[in-house]
């Protein structure tokens, strides 16, 4: 199929905000039964994956002109949130595969080309952090050999993009599938059902065209995104790319929540008899907890909708300033999400460790969540006061 009828085929077909959240609500009750299997087996299942490639998720950020549905980043976040209220490891890996897409837009298109030939329905993964790696520059492109971490939803992935090739180099780099090793090393506390494991390259070679650079990346100037003309791809990739996971741990909490509220149904205290419902200091508690999420899911909605603007316009009003909005406001709803979870935790009593109730496995799932490298707290707060106060960005060693 040739990249006009693609288009056309896609315009056609492109569903609305609205559906693909009606998509991802249809598909939590079986999402809910599987949580448990998902994180026994470390992975989702291939009918949960079959379930999201048939709803079309991975497609929400993709090209029109390979089959997506360039939908945006608000799109995708509601569906992310909606998916995890029923599984973490579910919203974790939709994030991902929607996500992943979005960054295979970004490389030449020679290399999209190869990324979607043969169908529009292709998968990725990424791994960031290096165990150990080389890169050497050869005749062409690199070769690549190494280990790196992370790699979530591997199982299912066609495609996989190295972001940090060396310790020296932020570049993002295309690998096929038939180049990757797959080491499961994935056994933790928490997002079990991700299967994060490891992939091993040995003197792979990368083509120059499979390659982008950090910078560019950085500042919304990739290759991809000056061919296709994207609106949202004028902007640092970083800025829409973050809220993912905050989406996800959102969802969690929302998850958490209604758990709470229904195991405390009929439940009274052990020494006084007092029906927790009714008391006062767990309605307080709760209603804390709810409105909490609420003011995540304003301030997540409020950054969805201040990105479109600034990609309409091709850039922030205040660069200086807004290059670190977003950082902030999605470090910030995490750190509301964990502290959210251990309240909820707290309220809802022993009965919520056991592993028949799934207001552990969100506790875990969100405790985990809330310690990746892209969230934390201190750091966007520093360099967002550092731009408050016009101090520069901080140099680091």
């Amino acid at each position: 199929m040739n990249i006009e009828v693609k288009t056309a085929k896609a315009q056609a077909q492109t569903p609305t905000k609205e559906e693909m959240i009606a998509r991802a609500e249809a598909l939590l009750p079986q999402l809910r039964e599987r949580s448990a299997e998902a994180e026994k087996n470390r992975r989702l299942s291939d009918e949960t994956v079959q379930e999201f490639r048939d709803a079309g998720f991975p497609k929400i950020l993709q090209p029109k002109r390979f089959g997506g549905y360039e939908l945006g980043p608000d799109t995708a976040t509601e569906v992310i949130r909606t998916i995890s209220t029923a599984c973490g490891s579910s919203g974790w890996v939709t994030n991902l595969f929607v996500v992943h897409t979005w960054q295979a837009s970004l490389f030449p298109i020679e290399a999209q080309e190869e990324y979607w030939a043969g169908s529009d329905d292709k998968l990725c993964s990424t791994a960031s952090f290096a165990m150990n790696s080389k890169m050497e520059e050869v005749d062409g492109g690199v070769r690549l050999t190494g280990r790196w971490k992370f790699s979530s939803g591997c199982d299912f992935a066609d495609w996989f993009i190295i972001m940090k090739p060396s310790s020296t180099c932020f570049d993002w780099m295309m690998i096929p599938r038939e180049d990757v090793t797959l080491v499961d090393d994935w056994f933790v506390s928490g997002l079990s059902g991700t299967g994060s494991k490891d992939i091993v390259l040995d003197n792979v070679f990368v083509p120059a065209h499979r390659r982008v650079s950090i910078m560019d990346i950085a500042t919304g100037q990739t290759p991809g995104m000056k061919e296709l003309q994207i609106p949202m791809g004028r902007l640092p990739f970083g800025w829409p790319a973050i809220w993912g996971i905050p989406a996800a741990l959102i969802g969690m909490a929302e998850g958490m929540a209604a758990a709470v509220q229904k195991t405390l149904i009929g439940k009274k205290a052990l020494f006084t008899g007092e029906v927790q419902v009714e008391r006062v200091a767990n309605q307080m508690k709760l209603t804390e907890c709810l409105t909490d999420i609420h003011a995540a899911k304003l301030i997540m909605r409020n950054r969805m909708a201040e990105l479109n603007e600034w990609a309409a316009a091709g850039g922030a009003p205040n660069p200086a300033i807004d290059a670190y909005v977003s950082h902030r406001d999605a470090s910030y709803v995490a750190r509301m999400m964990g502290q959210t979870a251990l309240k909820l935790t707290q309220m809802a009593g022993a009965t919520s460790v056991y592993l028949g109730n799934p207001i552990q496995r969100f506790q875990r799932d969100i405790n985990v969540g809330v310690t990746h490298v892209s969230l934390v707290w201190e750091e966007a707060a520093e360099n967002y006061g550092r731009a408050v106060w016009e101090l520069g960005p901080k140099q680091r060693g």
